[in-house]
């Protein structure tokens, strides 16, 4: 029994790839630091994103910059950081927005809304974003189970919860177990 255990705990390992890592695209590694590190910057001021969201923008970000940029709309970190700069100022006030600090990850995600963006606003916006989905569709991308599984619609769902967790608030009780009866 603890043998088994062991095997199938061994397995399960081996479907999160390397340890540490949320995601690789194309043999880019998004480690596990920068996805909480990005959620944690990005929280304060987008409200109801997950870190399945942040993680879906951090895989998809380098095909909508780079196909933006092959449309002549192209975007850069200062820009991408002002936007996320006046996000925060408008959500937290000018003291707390100022303060907020952003790193690598979080200014990915403000390149990729511009380049969303300025993508939507083309002329051939129809072109722009199939040339941008077939980018995503052919490249290599593992997400650790952890988190979720990539989807053909672009984001990452998040992972179905084993049969064996119960939901909170219990299950109903046409699954449940019938109460023994005393034997008189």
């Amino acid at each position: 029994m603890v043998a088994a255990a062991v095997v199938a705990g061994g397995l399960l390992a081996g479907c999160a790839g390397q340890p540490g890592t949320a995601a690789v695209v194309d043999g880019r590694t998004i480690t596990t630091a920068e996805l909480a590190t990005t959620y944690e910057q990005l929280e304060p001021i987008f409200n109801g994103a997950g870190a399945q969201d942040v993680l879906g923008v951090l895989i998809t970000e380098p095909f909508a910059a780079q196909v933006a940029a092959e449309k002549g709309v192209g975007v850069n970190d200062d820009e991408a950081l002002e936007l996320l700069r006046s996000v925060a100022v408008q959500s937290l006030g000018e003291e707390k927005g100022e303060a907020l600090e952003f790193g690598p990850g979080a200014i990915a995600v403000g390149r990729y809304s511009l380049a969303a963006s300025a993508l939507q606003g083309l002329e051939d916006a129809q072109a722009a974003a199939e040339d941008y989905q077939g980018r995503v569709a052919a490249a290599d991308i593992e997400v650790n189970p952890r988190f979720g599984e990539f989807t053909d619609d672009l984001v990452v769902a998040p992972p179905a919860a084993p049969s064996w967790v119960v939901p909170e608030g219990g299950r109903d009780g046409s699954s449940a177990t019938p109460e023994p009866e005393p034997t008189p």
